[in-house]
């Protein structure tokens, strides 16, 4: 994991190895000289796609999200792939139509998003994906731990419809682009 220049990493001891994200316990040498100890969720990135339909809708999921006990209304999203270190918009491409069945034809990056960088070092890419249509023949199918059920919304509705933050973000910036 980088450092910035200006700090200097003197311990980093990693306590948990998961499949999907490790913990480092990391002791810097601050600028100051001050010692800080810090506990970092290593994740390898993530992709939220907003599928945009031609009448201005999003195609949106719901699903469980155990964190909080609860169902949340978000944009397709999903991690990267750890072996390989995965492209993130193919891992758009392929989340997409994992949890809707749907593929575009446009791509376009919206931008970037650290959504905790307090303890973790998750990064996600968003992308707004228009010529939507659903799948020829067979799909990908979604991870067998997954459910999903279908929605759309505008943009605009969705600011008020979750409490996802990356769906409220690339929300947001679309709204700002007109196209909420």
């Amino acid at each position: 994991m980088p450092t910035h220049p200006s700090i200097r990493l003197e311990r980093s001891t990693r306590v948990y190895e998961g499949r999907f994200f490790h913990l480092l316990k990391d002791a810097l040498r601050l600028p100051s000289g001050r010692r800080q100890e810090v506990e970092v969720f290593v994740h390898p990135g993530a992709v939220c796609i907003a599928p945009l339909f031609d009448n201005g809708e999003l195609l949106l999921v719901r699903q469980y999200r155990h964190a909080i006990g609860d169902w949340l209304l978000e944009l397709p999203a999903g991690r990267l792939e750890l072996a390989g270190g995965e492209d993130p918009l193919a891992a758009a491409q392929r989340e997409l139509e994992e949890e809707t069945g749907h593929v575009a034809a446009d791509w376009q990056p919206l931008g970037e998003i650290f959504p905790a960088p307090g303890f973790c070092s998750e990064r996600i890419a968003l992308y707004v994906a228009r010529g939507l249509r659903p799948v020829d023949g067979p799909r990908r199918a979604a991870d067998a731990d997954e459910e999903f059920e279908l929605a759309r919304a505008r943009p605009r509705e969705l600011l008020h419809l979750t409490r996802d933050a990356k769906s409220l973000v690339a929300a947001a910036w679309l709204v700002e682009r007109g196209l909420g």
